[in-house]
């Protein structure tokens, strides 16, 4: 049975912005976003429509939010760009703002679905909805002044993709604010990349260019010349990644051991 459908189109005039809301009853499905530089362009019945078909023809998702009904004292996050490895998202891929519980969980307290080609002349908003003090039992939200994680959801690879980096607009928020504006742009990556900066210790945070030690979860890169001029070095029994590229003329020390993949597997040792 088709999911039931809310359109919103509204205009902030503070932001000089136009957006387009297309929602299923419990999550936001699809949110279009125009940044119109003070001008206000009338968005098209037609276009509307075929949006909202396209909307109720899509019912697999991959992240689900935490909050049901309608979200709380909800944030506006605006995707102005995102890429991964270099290249645009694709249709049916997905982007999600994420926070974390007292328990440490990661939450997703918003999202939103792809339908084209991500270009630089279209945004999407996230609506993240915040913890509402009704459900005192439960975190159904974000809480204020917190980080705001983003992940993506790979459809073509089904991967999820934990690596997003991000760039705020300094005019607005930076961080989880009820009825709060963010304007973003994201890169994400499938791999991590070794970069040496501190020393040649593999499970140093510092010497990952996303401060993560890697997991099973990552790959890895290993590039000919590393920003600190220094190669990795394993002495720890349970270093691992999902795979390694190691470049021309790089290498690795290991004088413990290296799991690649959930099978296992070996590396160059010097």
């Amino acid at each position: 049975m088709p999911a039931a459908l809310n359109i919103f189109v509204t205009y902030s005039a503070s932001h000089h912005c136009a957006s387009l809301q297309i929602s299923t009853n419990k999550t936001t499905l699809i949110m279009k976003y125009s940044f119109l530089n003070k001008t206000i362009k009338t968005i098209p019945i037609l276009f509307i429509v075929i949006l909202g078909l396209i909307a109720n023809s899509i019912s697999a998702q991959h992240f689900n939010v935490v909050y049901s009904g309608n979200p709380y004292n909800p944030m506006s996050i605006i995707i102005d760009a995102a890429s991964l490895d270099g290249g645009y998202l694709q249709s049916g891929d997905e982007i999600a703002a994420f926070d974390v519980n007292d328990s440490g969980t990661e939450i997703c307290v918003g999202r939103v679905t792809i339908i084209d080609e991500f270009t630089p002349d279209t945004n999407y908003i996230i609506t993240a909805s915040a913890d509402d003090p009704t459900t005192p039992d439960e975190q159904d939200g974000f809480i204020i002044g917190h980080e705001i994680i983003f992940r993506y959801w790979n459809s073509g690879e089904s991967k999820e993709i934990l690596l997003v980096a991000q760039a705020y607009d300094a005019g607005l928020d930076d961080d989880y604010q009820s009825f709060g504006t963010a304007l973003v742009d994201l890169d994400g990556f499938t791999y991590e990349t070794w970069t040496g900066t501190v020393d040649t210790v593999w499970n140093n945070t510092a010497n990952w260019n996303f401060n993560k030690i890697p997991s099973l979860l990552f790959d890895v890169i290993i590039p000919s010349s590393p920003a600190g001029v220094r190669f990795p070095s394993i002495s720890i029994s349970d270093a691992k990644c999902n795979d390694i590229t190691i470049e021309s003329n790089a290498w690795i020390k290991i004088h413990g051991n290296l799991q690649i993949g959930s099978s296992g597997g070996g590396a160059p040792i010097e």
